[in-house]
Parts: structure tokens; sequence; C-alpha cells
């Protein structure tokens, strides 16, 4: 196997943080993660990340977001002790770099559901209509690219109920202009620019281009804000908020455009830690 010598960096809090769903953590503390078509297999020890990839080419120090100036960020997102105690508690998540077409898909499907569901929802998908993979002795399947995922009467078998629509007319999307969806063309954009182009797509609202924006595109000022999300900064920063919105009922928008104020450009890290921090101090 091979390693990284890593500082500043939690497999754990990373990978089971919500951002990526097709993951299982097996014996020893290895993780086995796909992305598309690749398959690692991850350890931490202390600063040491023991690896494998079934793909040589796949970048696996960029997919943990290792290259980001993660002090730097810390430092800039650390505004009060509420969100310097949920650093503290998770210090080491990191924000993921994921390939666009399967985070979409990914994040369409979780739309109202909660995590054990996406990630049977997505494993069916797989089995359904991507192709056979073996690593390290076990079975997997990898994402379908969306021009493989050609039947959505097959595609409403998979357990999406509603969402199965949504994907099929998103992945048609996808295999007829995928460079306009692409990392590039995206990055393209300014922030509302891309979140725009990406609510163009079926089943896709302000949470879910969020979702995407961040864990894929590098848009890390993108605040995704859910149930969990709300509850929290409602909880933790509502006389801020009430500040902020003139008194107005706090909403999703509202929300999202206070944190972009209070913690900075890099709001999404913010996030992250926000949303894991509640579901893990439950």
């Amino acid at each position: 196997m091979k390693t990284l010598r890593v500082s500043d960096f939690s497999l754990a809090s990373t990978l089971e943080s919500g951002q990526v769903f097709r993951y299982h953590l097996g014996s020893g503390g290895f993780y086995c993660v796909v992305a598309g078509n690749s398959i690692i297999k991850l350890q931490q020890e202390g600063n040491i990340i023991r690896y494998a990839c079934s793909n040589p080419k796949f970048g696996v120090a960029i997919f943990l977001g290792l290259s980001h100036d993660y002090g730097s960020i810390m430092k800039s997102i650390s505004k009060d002790e509420k969100i310097s105690a949920a650093i503290k508690a998770h210090y080491g998540l990191r924000i993921l770099g994921q390939p666009v077409w399967e985070c979409t898909a990914s994040f369409i499907c979780s739309s109202f559901s909660n995590i054990p569901r996406i990630k049977r929802c997505l494993e069916s998908v797989a089995a359904t209509f991507g192709s056979k993979l073996e690593f390290d002795g076990l079975p997997f399947f990898s994402f379908p690219q969306p021009q493989q995922i050609s039947s959505l009467s097959k595609l409403q078998k998979c357990g999406l109920g509603y969402r199965a629509k949504y994907l099929f007319e998103a992945a048609k999307i996808f295999s007829g202009n995928s460079s306009g969806y692409s990392l590039q063309q995206l990055r393209k954009l300014s922030y509302e620019g891309a979140k725009k182009r990406l609510m163009e797509l079926p089943g896709v609202g302000s949470k879910v281009a969020d979702c995407i924006l961040l864990f894929s595109c590098g848009f890390y000022e993108a605040f995704p804000v859910d149930v969990w999300v709300m509850r929290a900064m409602v909880g933790q920063y509502g006389n801020e908020i009430k500040k902020f919105a003139a008194a107005k009922k706090p909403n999703e928008k509202i929300i999202a455009d206070f944190a972009r104020s209070h913690f900075g450009k890099y709001a999404g890290y913010a996030q992250q830690f926000i949303y894991h921090d509640a579901r893990t101090s439950r």
C-alpha cells in the first residue's frame, strides 16, 4: 500500500460528515470508498494515511482535500466560541473534491431523505446501471455515467421514489450537454452564476445546488441549509440572524446569506462543522 503523510486531517470526520455516501468501514479501520469507477481503500494511523487505489490516475490527495490551506481556513472561520467548539470537536474535517456528475446525482437522490436510505439508493443505482468491479477480492459497482442510466422503469425500482424521474432527466441533460456542467465550465462562473446554472436541472433546488458547488466544484462560500443546519443556526445564532434579517423570520436564504457574511469566503467549511456536530451530538 502507498502512504501519505498528513497534518490537520481526520479521515473519519471527512468521510462521515455527509458529503459522500458510497463508503464502507471494514475491519482494521479501513474505509473503502467508491468514486466513479475508482475504488480507494484507506486507513489513518496518526499522521499517516495508508491507501490503495484501483485506478492509478485517481488523485487521492485531491479527492481528500489535502491541498487546502487548512490552518488559514480554520482561522478565517473561527469567528466565535460556538464554531470554535465544533471545529475542536471535529478537527481535521476536510471538504472533499468529488466528480461533478456523481455528486449531482447523489444529492438529487438525497432530497428529503436520510443518509442510510441515500446510501441504499445509490448502491442500487450503481448495481443496476454501473459496471461490475473487483478490488482487493471484493465486488463493487462503478457509479454509472449519465448515458448509462438508460431506463426510467429500472431506475424506479432502485428505491428513489419521486426522485427517480429527476435523476433520469438530469442524466439525459448531462449526456447531451455534459460540457456545460463540467467542473471547468462551472468554475468559469461566479458562485451565483454556477448556482443558477445547476438549479436549471430537475430536482436541484437551492440546498442541493449548494451541496454540489461545495463538495465538487470548490465554491467554498456555498452554505447548504437543511433541517439540521437550520435548527443549529437558529439555536446558536438566533439573535444575530434576527438583526441581520431585520427581524424577518429566518429561512434558508437568510441563514445562508448571514453565514457568508459572518464566516466569510469559507462559509461552506463552517457549514460542515455545524452540520456534522449537530448530527453527532444528538
